[in-house]
């Protein structure tokens, strides 16, 4: 039944490196790169994501050059994202994060977390801290920065900053990590006011945008203007962003991963940004059948793409779920053409009612998730079934989605997860796992794993630095607020920062304009930046709609507490502790969350076995000697 409503022009890079550093990667000496890949270049000087994959990396007998005392390691088991085929409760899988100590004791400054410890070139820059590497955590760590690229990762990196020439910024009580990766954004709808705790709870996209089966609308407006959207770019570089996929952003602050003018230089391919695949933006549905729009995207549309990301599945009825049986396979039957854009590129938006079924076929093709919990939360009083997908092994990333019913930046969409994970998923994913889904994992989604969202040597120096103050190692990203956020650097290039810091040569952030963060003086880089821009302007036009930042939980924060006044509407209670709806006593899950949706008769559980989908260690099969797929092995070739 249908219903109609009434990269970068790349420039050569030689770049000579270090000897290795013990467990340290470096890059091989004189990498040159020659770009092919679409964008205009920008501050980083980088070659084709083909090149930069090729990179070569000193094997670990190279020894620790310079650190006077001999790193240990231990092992941190962690739950979530490498799934373990042995559990039987309802935690994650383990995935060995190795905790480095490199033998350094930093001595913090008398005020703030970082300090200028040695001056040294504008072109080559270490910092010292908690390293936040892909795998390990590296205690008293480095990471060496030449010309926008990363040197060098690991304890002390090759030899003294003082003969590398270069400047040397310790932060003995800050966090280094990969500048944070926002996967889905509409940010030219950033002049809206958000929702608070939501108009109405919905079943399907299609009931919030024109008030279908008998849903109030939501009130909402589109074209941003640029100093609007610039804006919002700084409010996400606030919260340590700095690469997005927006669907709209400007020239300078971001990269703008979906806008081929705005990659800032980064040598990857542009992602697509798809809204409306089934090409239903008129309203259309189906409950059964796949004729909607007369153009949807077809299989060829997205054969030459590295990343695509597709809204797919919004809601909890079963007109959302027909839309991933009608771009999962060829065969979706009923009257019209299913097109199958589930593919290794393609990174699924929403994806809120997925079964066991469905996330199994998001795997085996390879596919990725994009999570917007909050915005899901507020508008359907559910969410994706991570703690599933996860456990099947689908990647996980994260998107704020937009203002009106999102998160205003990614810390807040961190702390949307958890408290979820705390209080819906039974403590399911770690500080690791989370910390992946807006670094890691997200740059698997973007295509730029070979590029961004990671400190590893060859990689642009995106990198933001927190403060510790919520916790230690990931703890201090997901827990952090706007003034935690001590730098963010663009290809080596400073954003936004502690005053102090970027008041010096080295960094080069003495045009950035000064600004008070709670009380911590700041500088943001937007005029330095953007040029056509200015502090002033910017933060005047997105405050006209809601403010830059808050030091709190923001004004009006659309909720992320799951809530149906039909369904579950006294939430978690003495008898029903993950507060979807069903007794204790008679929910097949009673410590995670897996409410029933609208279109089930009962809690999904795929095997008939008594266990709920969303805490059975094997979904697809009875008992639990099942062998799962790893998040972290997407090809399941064994190799991470």
């Amino acid at each position: 039944m249908a219903v109609s409503p009434s990269l970068l022009v790349a420039v050569g890079l030689g770049v000579t490196l270090l000897a290795g550093c013990g467990d340290d990667e470096t890059m091989s000496t004189s990498e040159t790169d020659a770009g092919t890949s679409a964008g205009p270049g920008g501050e980083t000087t980088m070659g084709t994501s083909d090149a930069m994959t090729s990179v070569g990396m000193t094997d670990s007998s190279t020894g620790d050059t310079t650190s006077s005392t001999t790193p240990t390691t231990t092992s941190n088991e962690t739950t979530g994202t490498d799934t373990d085929t042995t559990d039987t409760d309802t935690t994650g899988g383990d995935n060995e994060l190795e905790i480095v100590d490199c033998g350094e004791n930093l001595t913090p400054p008398d005020e703030g977390t970082c300090e200028m410890t040695l001056p040294g070139t504008v072109n080559r820059l270490l910092l010292r801290g908690t390293v936040l590497a892909p795998t390990k955590v590296y205690k008293g760590g480095g990471v060496l920065i030449s010309n926008g690229v990363i040197e060098c990762v690991g304890c002390d990196c090759g030899m003294p900053a003082a003969e590398l020439n270069a400047a040397e910024v310790t932060c003995a009580d800050g966090v280094i990590s990969p500048g944070l990766i926002n996967t889905h954004d509409h940010i030219t709808f950033a002049n809206n006011y958000p929702i608070g705790d939501g108009v109405d709870r919905y079943e399907h996209r299609h009931d919030w945008r024109e008030g279908q089966n008998g849903h109030a609308p939501l009130p909402y407006s589109g074209g941003a203007s640029t100093d609007v959207v610039l804006g919002a770019e700084l409010r996400f570089i606030m919260g340590g962003a700095t690469s997005t996929a927006s669907a709209g952003g400007r020239g300078g602050l971001l990269r703008n991963l979906d806008s081929s003018g705005d990659l800032e230089g980064l040598p990857i391919s542009v992602v697509d940004s798809d809204t409306f695949p089934l090409d239903d933006a008129d309203g259309w549905w189906q409950l059964d059948a796949c004729d909607y729009g007369n153009n949807p995207t077809t299989q060829a549309d997205i054969d030459g793409l590295d990343s695509y990301l597709p809204h797919i599945a919004e809601g909890i009825s079963q007109t959302a779920h027909n839309e991933f049986m009608c771009t999962s396979t060829m065969n979706g039957g009923g009257p019209g053409v299913a097109n199958d854009i589930v593919e290794p590129q393609t990174g699924i938006v929403h994806a809120v009612p997925m079964l066991a079924a469905d996330a199994d076929e998001i795997e085996m093709n390879m596919a990725k998730v994009v999570w917007s919990p909050r915005s899901n939360v507020v508008l359907y009083g559910n969410t994706a079934p991570v703690t599933l997908l996860d456990r099947l092994g689908v990647t996980l990333a994260l998107g704020t989605d937009w203002v009106p019913s999102g998160s205003m930046n990614l810390l807040r969409e961190l702390a949307c997860v958890d408290l979820l994970n705390e209080t819906y998923f039974n403590s399911y994913f770690d500080d690791f796992d989370i910390w992946r889904m807006v670094t890691t994992n997200a740059s698997l989604v973007v295509g730029g794993h070979n590029a961004i969202g990671m400190l590893k040597p060859g990689y642009v120096a995106d990198i933001s630095v927190f403060r510790n103050t919520a916790g230690e190692d990931h703890r201090a990203v997901i827990g952090a607020n706007v003034d935690d956020v001590v730098l963010v650097l663009r290809g080596g290039a400073p954003l936004y920062g502690d005053d102090a810091l970027l008041d010096t040569a080295a960094i080069g952030g003495q045009g950035c304009e000064p600004l008070d963060v709670c009380g911590t003086p700041k500088r943001a880089c937007v005029n330095q930046d953007v040029g056509a821009a200015t502090l002033a302007q910017v933060t005047s036009a997105i405050e006209q709609h809601y403010p830059l930042f808050f030091c709190d939980v923001p004004d009006d924060e659309p909720s992320c507490v799951p809530y149906r006044p039909d369904d579950y509407p006294d939430g978690i209670t003495d008898t029903d502790k993950d507060g979807d709806g069903e007794d204790d006593a008679s929910d097949n899950c009673p410590d995670v969350f897996n409410p029933v949706r609208w279109f089930e008769d009962a809690q999904a559980d795929h095997d008939d076995d008594g266990l709920g989908d969303a805490c059975d260690p094997c979904p697809l099969t009875p008992g639990d000697g099942c062998a799962l797929h790893s998040s972290d092995d997407i090809d399941d070739d064994g190799v991470p």
